[in-house]
């Protein structure tokens, strides 16, 4: 009986959350089919579907890459995989499992970027369908490339992701093609596109089973470490710790660098080492470089007021791999008490590179933010700087937060016995964000900038000089 209970619980929360999600789903295309007024606007609607579904598939080679996708975990490769068992049968389900993971997500994007867009019904699940093959397709690869390094998954997620990227230009600059007045497609000729994608995914499928044999051991193992790790993380509500496993992951990977000697002395040194930092972090850069053309494209959308957050929030999301050296020495106090001089001394200088980085990137957004908030230029540059200044407050406080003490008394929760201030963790920097934008939003004015700054300033010199 205690199962069935557990089991009514759980369909009858998923049946609620799903039903919640359908309407909030429906009433953002309602109100987006309001506020959507002008042929920008509807012609970035409609191209959104497919930038969309493009970065999905970008975003599930490169998880897939990193995951394996196929892994099990060290426990079972050292005993189960090291004896002459047919490993194929043992790693099927896994396939399986992937398979149905990746169509389920990609069905969900797919449904969802095609409802906003304004799609009728017929259409929606012609993109849904088509998107459930297109995910299943992209898995499939990933496994087939996994005995060879997945060097080929690597190329093509880059290349989706500069496709994606291309396309986020042409709708910001307003040169996608225009939004059709009827359906872009019958109802056959869509079925026919659809049903030709899920017979290539399902010969990638029957492929893919078929070279399950021919995965090595330790192309297996490292992923289900990793996921492994992450799911502790994840369980302690730790993002910043599921930021430090993938950052290991990644040099893990590289796992050698040309050493660089010499330099400046005194704090100048960290500052130094950040700049070699950003030479061997080339794709880092080139992801924040790109994100620059976010809030042109929420302007370009009719979402003026949101501009600058918007910006703030992707400068926040894409500038944390600059804050390296922050991270390092937040987490390892032993390592600051070798310096010879104070930790705000060292927390200062490793935010030396990310200011000048996040500064660089806000005059980058300047014209959309110009356009965002209708102020004057004097204004508007005092604006971007506010919000480069909140973007890199966000990023120390979420790097510079303390991890959760079980050493004080625990809360009571519906969940267990929590540390205090675990169930806020997932909002530290998105707190920030938020408070140090609202000026700005409410008076997009030099005088909102200021406080701004302001807000910023103080939140800096608080994470920065906490002991």
């Amino acid at each position: 009986m205690e199962v069935l209970s557990d089991a009514y619980i759980a369909l009858f929360a998923t049946t609620m959350l799903s039903a919640m999600a359908i309407s909030a789903i429906h009433q953002t295309r309602l109100s987006i089919a309001d506020s959507c007024t002008t042929s920008e606007c509807s012609d970035a609607r409609f191209s959104s579907t497919w930038v969309c579904l493009t970065a999905m598939l970008a975003v599930t080679l490169a998880l897939a890459r990193v995951l394996g996708p196929v892994q099990v975990s060290p426990a079972e490769g050292s005993w189960l995989l090291a004896t002459p068992v047919d490993r194929a049968a043992v790693l099927r389900p896994r396939l399986g499992l992937v398979a149905a993971i990746s169509a389920l997500a990609a069905a969900v994007v797919g449904s969802i970027a095609s409802t906003l867009a304004g799609f009728d019904p017929p259409a929606i699940g012609l993109v849904a369908a088509a998107a459930m093959a297109s995910g299943i397709a992209a898995a499939m690869l990933a496994a087939l490339a996994q005995p060879r390094g997945g060097w080929i998954v690597r190329i093509l997620a880059w290349l989706l992701g500069t496709a994606t990227w291309v396309a986020l230009v042409f709708i910001a600059s307003d040169v996608m093609p225009s939004a059709p007045t009827s359906a872009p497609w019958t109802a056959v000729t869509g079925a026919t596109i659809a049903g030709a994608i899920w017979i290539g995914a399902l010969g990638l499928v029957i492929a893919g089973a078929r070279n399950l044999s021919r995965i090595h051991r330790n192309r297996l193992v490292p992923g289900g470490a990793l996921l492994a790790n992450l799911s502790g993380a994840l369980a302690g509500l730790d993002l910043t710790m599921m930021y430090d496993i993938l950052v290991a992951q990644k040099w893990l990977i590289r796992s050698t660098v040309k050493p660089v000697r010499s330099g400046p002395k005194g704090p100048w040194a960290l500052v130094w080492r950040d700049v070699i930092r950003l030479r061997r972090s080339v794709p880092s850069l080139l992801i924040l470089a790109g994100a620059v053309v976010v809030p042109y494209l929420v302007h370009a959308v009719d979402l003026r007021t949101l501009v600058v957050l918007a910006g703030a929030l992707t400068l926040f999301v894409t500038g944390v791999p600059l804050c390296s050296a922050l991270r390092t020495t937040s987490r390892n106090a032993g390592l600051v008490r070798c310096f010879p001089m104070p930790a705000a001394t060292v927390r200062g200088a490793c935010l030396v590179v990310p200011a000048a980085v996040t500064l660089l990137w806000s005059l980058a957004a300047l014209p959309a933010v110009h356009a965002g908030t209708s102020a004057t230029w004097a204004a508007s540059i005092s604006i971007a700087v506010a919000m480069g200044m909140t973007a890199l407050a966000a990023m120390a406080r979420w790097l510079l937060a303390p991890p959760p003490s079980y050493a004080q008394s625990l809360v009571s929760s519906p969940a267990g016995g929590i540390p205090p201030g675990l169930a806020f963790s997932l909002l530290r920097g998105f707190d920030v964000l938020v408070l140090a934008t609202a000026p700005i939003l409410i008076s997009p004015t030099s005088t909102g900038a200021f406080v701004s700054l302001l807000l910023s300033a103080g939140v800096l010199g608080i994470v920065v000089r906490r002991d």
